[in-house]
């Protein structure tokens, strides 16, 4: 069982009341929408009508529009949507899979930006404002996913790691979900189609989802290989936050149902990919902490107090500038929550406050994902001066200028 301690920092979910589901009559209409909001749907009626009255309740300021895919249900899906105004509801004429009802209705969008959305989700507000600011500061992005969440608030997903193998991995899952290692925006090899976005005219240029993996599986992992084939970063957004009820409409069992096609499409993406899996990808059973610090470990930047940090922060932006990936350990104190939520929208990793454990076992847990690290008072300098030791394979730098 699936539990948070009660004094563990977590997030505040939110799920709509079946009075609001079943009040439920419309969306919001724009007339220039900046995202599609695409939905493919196979019965699981009760899940869909949950999964729109989120979206119309979220309250994000960007404009959107629905457009719900409707795989040949047989349930009451085709009653009950179709009479929602505000969404765009689409019937195929024969069951297509996720990857043929994300196709057409991806072809149906009027978006600047696609976004692939599950029915068995429910979003949090402030989701696709935070998913679609990923494209507006980093200007390299492709593709950006959500954090997926557990009901219980524990974590699904902070973005994905593919292994030499084409066997798939979701960091973080059951962990804390506000544990520093996934509060922060980071490349990742792939998100869950579950909820990502990508512009439009990028989706369109590489042509869509594979058709080779159809009905469904492989889909997201491919199309992440070929954003980055094409010099595009894939980006995991933890300010997005999404509930994924898992395995609702294909279940969890790989050996039948449409959750088998996992296992069939596999060999079919491995020998897509075979070269870039074994050139750029872990081998099976590498840490997980340190499959996912690919392609280089992190600069550690150590500060004795918040106000230390706050006084060096262009120390942090140099070393930015630099492409470093970035860590900071706060002894005392926290960031103010702006440079906090600036820091770690550009990548920052940050250990303070409630996450902060003794450096010696913090060391041993994370010394693997540390190329350097840099001290910029005495205190600290001393500190891990005594704990690594002078014949430490990672260096201990003081940063005078700071």
């Amino acid at each position: 069982m699936r539990r948070r301690l009660p004094w563990m920092p977590h997030h505040e979910l939110i799920r709509v009341g079946a009075d609001v589901v079943a009040s439920l009559t419309r969306l919001p209409t724009v007339e220039h929408p900046l995202a599609s909001i695409v939905v493919p749907v196979f019965n699981k009626v009760e899940y869909t009508l949950e999964c729109l009255a989120a979206l119309a309740a979220c309250g994000d300021v960007c404009p959107f529009e629905v457009i719900v895919v409707d795989d040949g249900s047989s349930d009451a899906t085709a009653e009950r949507v179709s009479a929602l105004q505000g969404v765009r509801y689409l019937r195929n004429p024969s069951n297509e899979g996720f990857i043929g009802s994300c196709n057409r209705g991806a072809g149906a969008a009027r978006g600047e930006f696609l976004v692939f959305l599950n029915n068995d989700t429910a979003v949090q507000p402030g989701w696709l404002d935070a998913l679609l600011a990923t494209f507006r500061v980093r200007g390299d992005a492709g593709l950006a996913g959500a954090k997926l969440l557990y009901a219980d608030g524990m974590l699904q997903e902070a973005g994905g790691i593919l292994y030499s193998d084409g066997r798939a991995g979701n960091y973080g899952r059951f962990d804390a979900a506000l544990d520093p290692r996934y509060t922060h925006v980071r490349e990742v090899d792939y998100c869950s189609g579950a909820a990502i976005a990508i512009p439009r005219v990028l989706f369109e240029q590489l042509g869509g989802f594979d058709d080779r993996y159809r009905p469904a599986y492989y889909e997201d992992a491919d199309l992440a290989m070929r954003v980055r084939e094409a010099g595009h970063s894939v980006l995991y957004q933890p300010r997005s936050v999404v509930i994924h009820f898992e395995g609702i409409t294909s279940g969890t069992s790989e050996t039948d149902g449409v959750k088998a096609y996992q296992v069939r499409n596999r060999d079919v993406f491995v020998q897509r990919w075979a070269e870039v899996l074994r050139r750029d990808h872990p081998s099976w059973g590498t840490p997980l902490d340190e499959a996912a610090s690919r392609p280089c470990r992190r600069t550690l930047v150590a500060f004795c107090d918040a106000d230390s940090a706050v006084r060096s922060a262009g120390l942090v932006g140099r070393l930015q500038q630099q492409g470093r990936p970035l860590m900071v350990r706060i002894e005392q104190g926290m960031l103010p929550p702006q440079l906090q939520h600036e820091w770690e929208a550009q990548g920052v990793e940050i250990w303070s406050g409630y996450w902060l454990v003794g450096l010696r076992g913090w060391m041993r847990r994370h010394r693997a994902r540390i190329a350097e690290i840099r001290v910029v008072d005495s205190v600290s300098a001393r500190s891990f001066g005594r704990l690594l030791g002078a014949r430490s394979p990672v260096p201990v730098v003081l940063d005078t200028e700071a």
